[in-house]
Parts: structure tokens; C-alpha cells; sequence
């Protein structure tokens, strides 16, 4: 991700770089942001200190709203496992309110149509995020809008561990 963010040379009208990626810390390093961390970011969330307990409450509420208002079906647990999700990377343009996830797929090209099952695959995992993301969006009135972008490599040649060593 550090290298998206190192090549990414467009410019705003301000002549300052256009996309922020905050999550991509170093070549060696990037930091993986939640839910909370992203809503708070496009200022659609605020994040309170540690042991106000405000903060997973109201964001349950409001992700459990979203699905009845969609009719997505839902459980308790799946909501959990909605909080937890974190993107690969982030890309930002604050001028223009755009979020982008960014997601880095390795697939086995065992099959022809590898690229497009992982493509569904993770379109599938975020879609929920994104369209919440939007949903609030629209109700704060803030003019952020959420997308994603996938990149995919193959893994090419790969032998099962026994064929491997028969092999040798």
C-alpha cells in the first residue's frame, strides 16, 4: 500500500497531493483501520475516551438500523463481525469526499476464472461496509461517498506439498 501511496501524484487545486493514505505507515509497516477509526476520519463519527462505552452502543444501533432500513438480513453476531472488518488500505480525497477501500487479493490460478471469483469475493466482504458508510453519509448530510478498489495477483504454477516432493 506504501508504494500506492509513494506513486500516487495527482494534485488538488491547491497543488497539494489529492489522495491521503493514511493507513500506509512505511514500506515496511501500515496500519490496519476499523470501522470506528474510518467513520471518525470522514467526521461521521466521534470517537470518545476509553471507557465512556458510548461509542460500540451507538455504533450498533446505527449499523442495526441500516440493515432493517434495507431489509439485510442480520444477527447479533453478524454485527460484530461487521465492526471488524478492516480494508487492506485507505485512500482519502477530503476536497472531494471520497473514501476508497483498498484491498490487495492473492489467488491461486488454479481455476480460469480465479480473478473474478476473488474479485466477488471481496466486492461481497464490503459491500455492507460501503453502503453503510453511504447510508450515514447521506443522513449527516456530509457528502462523503465510499467505493473500492481491488488489486489482484495470481499465484502462478503452485503444486499441492505431495506433488511437490515427489517431485524433488
Amino acid at each position: 500500500m506504501f508504494s500506492i501511496r509513494k506513486s500516487s501524484t495527482e494534485l488538488n487545486e491547491a497543488s497539494e497531493p489529492r489522495w491521503h493514505f493514511p493507513s500506509a505507515l512505511s514500506p515496511e509497516a501500515h496500519a490496519e483501520w476499523g470501522l470506528y477509526k474510518i467513520l471518525e476520519h470522514m467526521s461521521l463519527y466521534e470517537i470518545l475516551p476509553s471507557g465512556v462505552g458510548h461509542n460500540r452502543a451507538k455504533l450498533r444501533k446505527d449499523i442495526e438500523e441500516y440493515h432493517i432500513a434495507y431489509a439485510i438480513d442480520f444477527e447479533d453476531t453478524d454485527i460484530d463481525i461487521f465492526i471488524a472488518r478492516r480494508p487492506d488500505g485507505l485512500a482519502f480525497d477530503k476536497e472531494k469526499n471520497l473514501c476508497v477501500l483498498l484491498e490487495y487479493i492473492r489467488a491461486m490460478d488454479t481455476n480460469a476464472d480465479w480473478a473474478e471469483k476473488k474479485k466477488q469475493e471481496e466486492n461481497d466482504r464490503y459491500s455492507s461496509i460501503l453502503g453503510f458508510i453511504d447510508h450515514l453519509s447521506l443522513r449527516e448530510k456530509s457528502g462523503w461517498k465510499a467505493s473500492q478498489t481491488n488489486f489482484t495477483t495470481g499465484v502462478r504454477g503452485s503444486l499441492h506439498t505431495n506433488q511437490f516432493f515427489a517431485r524433488l
